[in-house]
């Protein structure tokens, strides 16, 4: 387990333009494996024993320029190509996409906006400000589990007043679709990308048709349909040529009432698919039709199951029904993913924020015009960029505690030593991953272990101006 973790580590050196940085990522990686509490970067001093002067080079490190983002995970998307550890439908890989939000409470944080609380929980208030992320992962499969192992982490919101970047301005369901198409060509595989019904709009489907692998596109959708959609027949070909353009659009059809009029006329087919670790059986209908957001042909499958009724939208017209059941059964892997990353790792408890930001009110009016006034807007734009630089790391973190499991899930269980109520599965959880490789680093570092890991650790925790060793990480 130490071994496939110092190789991955030894795989990141690349992004890093200066070995000083590298080694305080090395360090951040090991302190958010042992830390404790998740109390932002001063976790990381408590949990390694570092001195006091060592803070200022963490905050360093996450604000460096030797280093970015794309760079990092770019590095990812190639070790996880090049192990092939992914769920692969015939030639694809599957990619899963959605959007979360954090609540952010810090008047000079860049980026903060008021949102909507999706969520039905009675407890949390409808708008509140915070930060609003889109995600997406990738399917890996570690023996009777699925894992969301995560790609790449961004803020979607809040950053056309900042003027990040040109796509800052692009709505945020295209821009989930865009960080998939990097992600699969970086990776050198089609994909599909799995969404929920949030994301069943024309916009993402003309933005996965933009970017083409040979004649189809690299990446193709499948999302749920709202339960008000809406599409047509083509139109029948006339027996007599007439003038002006010809018909496109045939017969309106309102899928959701298909369910009641075609199971009448025996049309679904029946079938049997794993959805959520067992199989189910339901009943299914295709239909290829027309769809005005995208005006072109798309495949919708209407699925009556025990769970209730949904209609699936596929740009893939090939795709099999009962393929395209068990990949958005796939889906649910990423808010598992989400919790892990909030709830264990405490991957959203930053607090990083610009001095040179004026501060926002935490109630503005409606319909306001806000004008973010920063006296520095690099060192702004640098303070946002360190907010999603502290997530992905975590990101990668998580990501390669799925992997342990999936590699050595009997070393994890027999080095965990921590007792589990209920065993839900074969696989280790990446809270028991954790568990196992914090008790290996931590007896090394209270040992007389030599490994690579220990003896970077084992520098950085001497004062670490003396001498002048890693007295800076940017």
């Amino acid at each position: 387990m130490l071994k496939y973790l110092e190789n991955f580590l030894r795989a990141m050196r690349p992004a890093f333009s200066r070995q000083a940085t590298f080694v305080w990522f090395v360090v951040i990686v090991v302190g958010f494996l042992l830390r404790t509490d998740t109390l932002g970067v001063s976790s990381i001093v408590r949990a390694l024993s570092l001195p006091s002067p060592a803070y200022p080079c963490l905050l360093h490190f996450f604000h460096s320029t030797a280093w970015t983002v794309e760079g990092l995970m770019g590095l990812w998307w190639m070790w996880l190509a090049d192990r092939k550890v992914a769920y692969p439908v015939g030639d694809r890989l599957v990619l899963v996409g959605d959007h979360t939000k954090t609540p952010k409470d810090g008047r000079k944080m860049p980026a903060v906006t008021t949102l909507h609380q999706d969520s039905e929980t009675s407890g949390k208030p409808s708008f509140f400000r915070g930060h609003h992320w889109g995600c997406i992962a990738l399917v890996v499969q570690a023996g009777d589990r699925f894992f969301a192992t995560p790609l790449w982490a961004s803020i979607q919101e809040g950053l056309a007043k900042l003027a990040v970047d040109q796509d800052a301005k692009q709505p945020k369901t295209t821009r989930i679709v865009q960080m998939a198409q990097q992600a699969a060509h970086a990776m050198g595989r089609r994909a599909y990308l799995v969404l929920d019904a949030y994301f069943a709009v024309g916009t993402v489907f003309q933005a996965a048709d933009g970017w083409r692998c040979g004649d189809e596109p690299l990446v193709h959708i499948l999302t749920r349909a709202k339960k008000n959609v809406v599409a047509y027949r083509p139109a029948p070909t006339p027996k007599k040529r007439k003038r002006g353009r010809r018909k496109k659009y045939g017969q309106r059809l309102k899928l959701m009432t298909l369910f009641d009029s075609q199971a009448k006329a025996h049309a679904f087919q029946t079938a049997e698919a794993v959805a959520y670790r067992q199989p189910e059986p339901f009943r299914y209908l295709v239909l290829d039709l027309l769809w005005k957001p995208t005006k072109g042909m798309l495949r919708f499958i209407l699925v009556d199951s025990a769970r209730g009724r949904m209609i699936l939208i596929s740009s893939d017209l090939e795709l099999d029904p009962i393929a395209a059941v068990e990949l958005y059964g796939r889906r649910v892997t990423i808010e598992t993913m989400f919790d892990t990353l909030k709830n264990t790792l405490g991957g959203m408890a930053y607090h990083f924020w610009s001095h040179y930001l004026r501060p926002a009110s935490r109630r503005p009016r409606k319909k306001a015009r806000h004008q973010v006034c920063s006296s520095n807007l690099p060192q702004t734009r640098n303070t946002l960029a360190a907010i999603e630089k502290f997530v992905n790391v975590q990101l990668l973190v998580l990501g390669m505690l799925q992997l342990i499991a999936k590699a050595h899930p009997a070393q994890v269980r027999r080095k965990a030593h921590c007792w589990l109520r209920t065993v839900s599965s074969c696989t280790p959880s990446e809270f028991v991953t954790r568990t196992a490789l914090a008790n290996i680093i931590r007896n090394n570092l209270y040992g007389f272990a030599k490994d690579w890991i220990t003896q970077l650790i084992r520098r950085t925790q001497k004062h670490p101006r003396n001498k002048g060793i890693h007295n800076k990480a940017a």
